[in-house]
């Protein structure tokens, strides 16, 4: 469990840069921020990065917190963030913390709960997020819809982003994934290539993540005080079916 958070320079500095280019990321950020306005009292983002969904929620005005286990990650966001607003984001374990205040609704986007490995892992998180939610008040997270076909075909070297981090200055960054079925497991490895004082440069990360099921997830939150309102399967509130690419859950307490 050494690296399921651990986000190292490279991925930190290129992080906005690769990812504002994803459109399911547009999408998974219109529906938080829909799910946030819609939200009566403060909310917490569990994962909240470099602020992707933070920083125009709190400018539109929302009561809004977040939490990372990723210092690399929340100095990135304490740059764009004004210094009297820095109270509101901190270092923090979801599967073990206290705010010290409750919430009417915690988020967990893009993938967060896949870098839960264990069972003992997933349940410490939803049972402590449970525990500082107001009575009544949500939790929504995402995971993917495993694509069978996609689970028994690894990848090598695949070109996932081919940009600039800056004007001029030319990225790219390549994606390997192996699998392993017995504990769901995607080992993922990025390989950054980019032009810095007229040199190429490389640096790779890898990291572990971990797949789902629906009926898995259901029984899993079985086991919390939760209770299951919506399982979607897209950003769009659509069911989930054959043909979904995301699960969202949408947990009441």
């Amino acid at each position: 469990m050494e690296n399921e958070y651990y986000y190292n320079e490279t991925v930190t500095r290129f992080y906005d840069a690769v990812y504002d280019s994803f459109p399911i990321l547009k999408a998974g950020s219109e529906f938080y921020l829909d799910e946030i306005k819609n939200t009566d009292g403060k909310v917490l983002e569990a994962g909240v990065g470099t602020g992707r969904i933070f920083l125009p929620a709190l400018k539109g005005g929302a009561d809004i917190f977040g939490v990372d286990y990723s210092e690399n990650m929340l100095a990135k966001l304490k740059e764009k963030l004004p210094a009297k607003d820095h109270y509101r984001v901190w270092a923090e374990d979801i599967r073990r913390f206290d705010a010290g205040r409750s919430f009417k609704l915690v988020i967990s986007p893009f993938r967060v709960f896949q870098h839960l490995l264990t069972i003992d892992d997933q349940l410490a998180a939803l049972n402590s997020i449970y525990n500082v939610l107001d009575d009544g008040g949500r939790l929504i997270f995402d995971v993917f819809n495993p694509d069978l076909k996609r689970l028994t075909n690894p990848v090598e070297n695949i070109l996932e982003f081919d940009g600039e981090y800056l004007a001029g200055h030319k990225l790219q960054r390549f994606a390997s994934v192996n699998y392993d079925h017995i504990i769901q497991q995607m080992d993922l490895k990025f390989k950054f290539i980019w032009e810095e004082d007229g040199l190429e440069k490389t640096d790779t990360f890898s990291t572990p993540l971990r797949y789902y099921f629906r009926y898995e997830l259901e029984n899993l939150v079985g086991r919390t005080k939760f209770k299951i309102e919506n399982i979607y399967g897209s950003f769009k509130r659509e069911e989930l079916n054959n043909n979904s690419n995301e699960q969202i859950l949408v947990l009441r307490k």
